[in-house]
């Protein structure tokens, strides 16, 4: 990878190069395969500099990862939007987020469970974004543990779906879209069915999905 050119910055912005610029090396290394040395010439800078912005290089991946989170975070559609919009708009910028910006999400698929500190901070941001869905059900989803459970599983299902897609586009960003708001819908029906404290939104019973199998008739 070539260096960035040594330039005067002020402190954010500085500090905003190396996070971007440790996120695009360990897109593809685990952290602990990059020396100091590598990470100060990706990021334009000397060793001394950049341990006058990080304590060492542990210090630094785990900014990097905080990075990426934060970023996601501000994904989140306008809370003013109607539920459905915000599911849409939400899962839309998601994967214009893969798109403009893939070496984030590689960053994030290369965290190793085994990593408690690091994998805690990812688990901050999938726990922010179930808030996020159940926010938009009548009483939160009323507190049922079915309906976070649901909701998380149908977070990994976008993540998933989102992972492929950053691989292999054989599909439209849209249609995959369109696929996982039916999937919410379908999963918080069923969870509904069997929990009848779930109070469903009119805008996922619209999205009700066909019926599975070949048509009749």
């Amino acid at each position: 990878m070539a260096s960035i050119p040594r330039t005067r910055m002020d402190v954010d912005a500085r500090r905003e190069q190396l996070l971007e610029a440790g996120v695009a090396l360990f897109a593809v290394r685990s952290w602990d395969e990059v020396s100091i040395e590598e990470i100060a010439s990706a990021g334009g800078v000397s060793r001394g500099l950049l341990y006058h912005y990080f304590s060492g290089k542990r210090d630094y991946y785990v900014a990097c990862i905080e990075h990426v989170v934060d970023r996601l975070l501000a994904l989140e559609p306008d809370a003013g939007m109607p539920p459905a919009q915000q599911l849409h708009v939400g899962l839309q910028r998601y994967f214009e987020s893969i798109e403009q910006h893939p070496d984030m999400h590689r960053a994030l698929r290369r965290v190793a469970p085994a990593d408690v500190e690091v994998a805690e901070i990812v688990a901050r941001d999938h726990e922010a974004f179930t808030a996020l869905v159940l926010a938009g059900m009548p009483g939160g989803g009323s507190g049922s543990a079915l309906a976070r459970a649901t909701a998380r599983a149908w977070l990994a299902s976008v993540q998933a779906a989102g992972l492929d897609w950053l691989e292999s586009r054989e599909v439209p960003a849209e249609q995959l879209i369109d696929v996982l708001s039916r999937a919410l819908a379908a999963s918080m029906m069923a969870a509904a069915a069997l929990d009848p404290t779930i109070e469903l939104p009119p805008f996922l019973t619209g999205l009700d999905p066909p019926p599975l199998g070949p048509p009749r008739g």
